[in-house]
């Protein structure tokens, strides 16, 4: 079944996702979780903007070190307001789908890490440098084998004279 955004994988309809880059000028991005879910999606962001925030209780001590606004409190819906994109990054099913359900009515796009079903939008792993950038994703669906082909796309990079 083709159409409406999904598709099928051996009959059963998954959602699809569009590689594309988005501008982030200026744009506020939040993370709400400040452990290591949140430290590693926020090494590849970091990137890219430094425009980010953080919503936590408690921030790993890696990420405390990056200077980013923090506000260390538990998530609230109104913590939303004013921000492009939200990754939901903590350890509690029940908050992340809030934040999805809360994102959804303020018109944010969120990422609820490691769960593509309730996600807006996937994060492709990444190679960066300079103003290049070469992004493998999997649709959501192998995240192994995504950094797999980004490592040797890497490795074969770093033996050429790109």
């Amino acid at each position: 079944m083709q159409g409406a955004g999904f598709f099928t994988i051996n009959g059963e309809i998954m959602k699809s996702f569009l590689p594309l880059n988005i501008r982030i000028d200026n744009k506020k991005i939040l993370f709400v979780g400040g452990g290591k879910i949140a430290l590693h999606k926020i090494k590849t962001v970091g990137q890219y903007t430094r425009n980010i925030s953080i919503v936590s209780p408690e921030i790993h001590d890696e990420l405390h070190q990056m200077g980013l606004t923090e506000i260390r409190k538990k998530y609230e819906s109104s913590d939303l307001k004013g921000f492009f994109l939200v990754y939901a990054c903590t350890n509690n099913i029940d908050v992340n789908r809030r934040i999805k359900n809360d994102a959804g009515e303020y018109g944010i796009l969120v990422n609820v890490v490691d769960n593509r079903e309730l996600s807006d939008f996937i994060s492709p792993a990444v190679i960066k440098q300079d103003e290049m950038t070469i992004a493998v994703s999997s649709n959501g669906e192998n995240v192994k084998k995504s950094v797999e082909w980004r490592d040797k796309l890497k490795s074969i990079l770093q033996q050429s004279d790109f």
